[in-house]
């Protein structure tokens, strides 16, 4: 019996919204492609029309977050100045990360070798690109990309351990997107100065 999500011709995003329903109740390896079918109403070769397995399930799951990274990313107002603008990005970065931490594990935490699924390696490469053009005023280098890298790193640590509950007992912050605008903001500066 069909779920009240799910009708015919919708079975791919009836499939996606089990997946990340599955990923959020028990982590994004916890669950098997006849599970997911299960919770989508259909049976347990219906997913195989869409996804060869789960990793592709996840995959999928994935890039659509890394698509709504990309939305979120593309929509900030950036600060004119280097500093600010980083530690915009960041704390932008940690709240998209807090939203749903769900989502957040399957983008980054699934075990999912990106390059084996080529639209998501695309859909991160955006991202990556996004990030690359709002530090090139700001930098001369012959490797832009790695600044960032750079800032991508500081802000997916702070995000990690803020969704991983790690934040609290290192530091009584209580808002993580404050202490990632703060360390890019450092960061920015020492390379800027």
């Amino acid at each position: 019996m069909p779920r009240d999500g799910y009708h015919h011709g919708d079975l791919r995003n009836a499939l996606l919204a089990a997946t990340m329903e599955l990923v959020r109740e028990r982590g994004a390896r916890g669950f098997s492609v006849a599970e997911a079918a299960r919770r989508a109403g259909v049976s347990s070769a219906a997913p195989y029309r869409h996804f060869p397995d789960r990793d592709a399930m996840l995959a999928a799951a994935a890039r659509a977050g890394f698509l709504a990274l990309e939305q979120r990313c593309a929509g900030l107002d950036l600060e004119p100045g280097l500093a600010a603008r980083a530690a915009q990005i960041a704390a932008a970065y940690v709240v998209f990360a807090q939203e749903d931490p769900a989502r957040f594990e399957v983008m980054f935490a699934a075990g999912l070798d990106k390059s084996a699924h080529p639209e998501l390696l695309r859909q991160t490469e955006r991202v990556q690109a996004l990030l690359k053009a709002a530090l090139a005023p700001f930098t001369n280098e012959e490797l832009p990309a790695e600044r960032a890298a750079e800032l991508w790193s500081i802000a997916h640590g702070v995000a990690a351990l803020a969704v991983g509950g790690g934040l609290g007992h290192v530091v009584r912050e209580t808002r993580p997107e404050a202490v990632a605008a703060r360390a890019a903001h450092s960061w920015a500066t020492g390379f800027a100065g």
